[in-house]
């Protein structure tokens, strides 16, 4: 008998064991109807892990994950996304799903300082996001000059709010989740991102995150101003082989970017606009796309209005031209001038229009 017992104790300790080494999700949310398929996807790769029914709003996921990552909750025939930042955790969700902001999530450590992390930023994001939106249409220089001046301060605001929370939160990989994130759009950050990285420690400096960071610091010599872009070449949109060498004797902005992408989506039309005003004097742009399915990349080409050449080997951040230029995140790009020479990257809004208006006469 005390065999028994004691067999019986080792089991229930290995099913302990085992379930602290799983990543697991028990849902309750209402607004979601019966029968709705929830998908877990790894943000990263952008790969379903698993899949659940939703019974009575309720739903229950469970999978694994080597370190602390970004993941996805998807639900079929609706729009609504969740992002969540997971370890091996045990993650209880309750609220409604069409009030985002007020989901409860209990039980993870790793996405309570995500949920610290949007709440600081999204609020400033979205000032600063509405602040640049008006700067590019505003026609009035002093009004201008008072966009800009709020434009610096608020970037201002958020790198110092990412600062101060990296501090608070140096040992976790959502600090460099952030760290990576935010370098792609203030350079205040891109330009000391070995200051930034250097104040992490432990987990923060382990994982995709972590690999995506040291790699944008090895390779921060490639790209600079003033050096000449490496050829490439990838199949366009027929199947037909394009080389970047074909567009010399133009002024080419090298566009990374994705169907998938709400940002870069969101970029499109003032990249439009600016080919559009300067196509008839030797400007154009040339679309490498990050994404994996053919069809969404066509439909968004046709949607967005991008008349200009587009290729793709469609394997996503895999993408051979993406690795071999060491792109990290999307939106990126190189504008180049007719010798190939980069002249401008990572160009926003009117930025574009600014360097082009400079050089063209």
């Amino acid at each position: 008998m005390k065999k028994v017992v004691l067999s019986l104790i080792l089991l229930v300790g290995i099913t302990q064991l085992n379930a602290q080494k799983s990543l697991f999700i028990n849902a309750n949310l209402t607004s979601v109807p019966d029968s709705t398929t929830v998908s877990l996807i790894e943000g990263m790769t952008n790969k379903e892990l698993t899949t659940s029914k939703v019974v009575a709003g309720k739903f229950q996921l469970t999978s694994k994950t080597e370190l602390p990552t970004v993941f996805l909750l998807s639900f079929s025939g609706m729009p609504q996304k969740i992002a969540l930042f997971l370890g091996n955790d045990s993650l209880n969700m309750t609220g409604d799903l069409l009030k985002p902001n007020e989901i409860i999530y209990m039980g993870s450590p790793n996405h309570s300082v995500y949920q610290n992390y949007m709440q600081l930023l999204t609020p400033k994001m979205e000032v600063y996001g509405k602040t640049r939106q008006a700067l590019q249409v505003e026609k009035n220089a002093t009004a201008k000059d008072s966009l800009i001046n709020a434009e610096a301060k608020q970037a201002q605001e958020i790198v110092m709010g990412y600062q101060a929370t990296a501090r608070k939160y140096n040992q976790s990989p959502v600090s460099t989740f952030f760290l990576f994130q935010l370098a792609n759009a203030f350079p205040a950050i891109k330009d000391n991102l070995g200051a930034y990285y250097a104040e992490l420690e432990g987990e923060a400096k382990k994982g995709a995150f972590a690999q995506i960071v040291e790699k944008s610091l090895q390779s921060a010599e490639f790209g600079k101003i003033g050096s000449v872009l490496p050829e490439f070449k990838q199949n366009d949109v027929n199947g037909k082989s394009v080389s970047l060498s074909s567009f010399k004797g133009k002024y080419v902005l090298v566009d990374f970017w994705a169907s998938w992408c709400g940002p870069c989506r969101a970029e499109n039309p003032n990249v439009v606009k600016t080919f559009n005003t300067y196509k008839a004097k030797g400007f154009t742009v040339l679309g490498v796309s990050l994404d994996q399915d053919k069809s969404k990349w066509l439909e968004a080409i046709k949607k967005d209005g991008l008349t200009w050449s587009h290729v793709s080997d469609l394997k996503y951040w895999n993408n051979e031209v993406a690795v071999q230029f060491g792109i990290q995140s999307i939106p990126a790009n190189f504008l180049l001038d007719p010798k190939g020479v980069i002249i401008g990257k990572d160009l926003r809004g009117a930025d574009l229009d600014r360097i082009l208006s400079a050089n063209i006469k």
